[in-house]
This record gives C-alpha cells, sequence and structure tokens, in this order.
C-alpha cells in the first residue's frame, strides 16, 4: 500500500470513527456554520477538520500531478485541462443550433393582415370574431365583408 493510499485510508477511518457511527453527510463541512454550532469537544468537529485536510492533501495532489504532466507532455496536459471546457462548448453550441436567430424572432413578431374569412358550403356558419351572434353562412359571403 503507498503512502498515498494509507493516508487515505487513515483519514477515512477516522472520519467513520469520529463520526460515531452518524452518516457521513452527518458531518458539516469544515469552517461552515453548523460545524461552528457543534461543541468544541464534539467528534464530528474534528472528523471535519481530517475530511477538509484530507481534501485538501488530495488538491495538492492532482495539481502537482498536472504540474509534472504540463512539464513532461504539455500536449496530453492541454488536452486533459481544456476538456471540460471543449465539452461544455459542444453542448452550448448544440443548444445554440437549435435556437432561433434574432431575425426569426423579429419575421414571427410581425403581424400579417387578417384572412378574409369563407363559409364552406356543406359545413356549418362560421362565427365572426368579435361579433357574437353573428355568424357566415355560405350564400351570404359578401354581405359579411
Amino acid at each position: 500500500m503507498s503512502t498515498a493510499d494509507s493516508t487515505q485510508a487513515w483519514a477515512a477511518h477516522q472520519v467513520t470513527m469520529l463520526a460515531d457511527g452518524t452518516r457521513e453527510w452527518d458531518v458539516p463541512p469544515y469552517g461552515s456554520r453548523a460545524w461552528s454550532q457543534l461543541s468544541s469537544n464534539n467528534p464530528r468537529r474534528f472528523a471535519a477538520v481530517v475530511e477538509a485536510a484530507e481534501r485538501w492533501r488530495l488538491q495538492r495532489v492532482e495539481e502537482e500531478r498536472l504540474e509534472r504532466l504540463a512539464d513532461e507532455d504539455p500536449v496530453a496536459w492541454y488536452s486533459e485541462v481544456t476538456t471540460e471546457a471543449n465539452d461544455e462548448a459542444r453542448s452550448l453550441a448544440g443548444r445554440l443550433a437549435r435556437m432561433r436567430t434574432q431575425a426569426e424572432l423579429e419575421s414571427a413578431r410581425i403581424h400579417r393582415p387578417p384572412h378574409r374569412l369563407r363559409a364552406t358550403p356543406g359545413w356549418p356558419p362560421i362565427a365572426l370574431p368579435g361579433q357574437p351572434g353573428r355568424y357566415l353562412y355560405p350564400s351570404r359571403q359578401l354581405a359579411a365583408a
């Protein structure tokens, strides 16, 4: 077992033991309001400190790995650090491609003149919009205009 693995195992064991059988998410984050409200002798308070220290250690390990990668293989480093941004850009481009352009939105807002209603023989009469009780019949097409 490497030093990093043993350190991680020790931290996980400490958090588990100090959490006193409570679930891991019951340990409030270090420095949070919930953490500061715990009594100073509450073991969950120290568990949060151990957890924060382990997260910091893992972050430093990752930063060092990326620094080494940048020195040893700049192309691989660039690819790794831009992968997430490239994925997000592709997703955004897809969303933008599905959106209507400003010109399309403006043309949709243009009001076109109303079309002329025509009643069809054999169909029921058409109720005239805005004129309650008035209908357009096929025989009276010109009278309604």
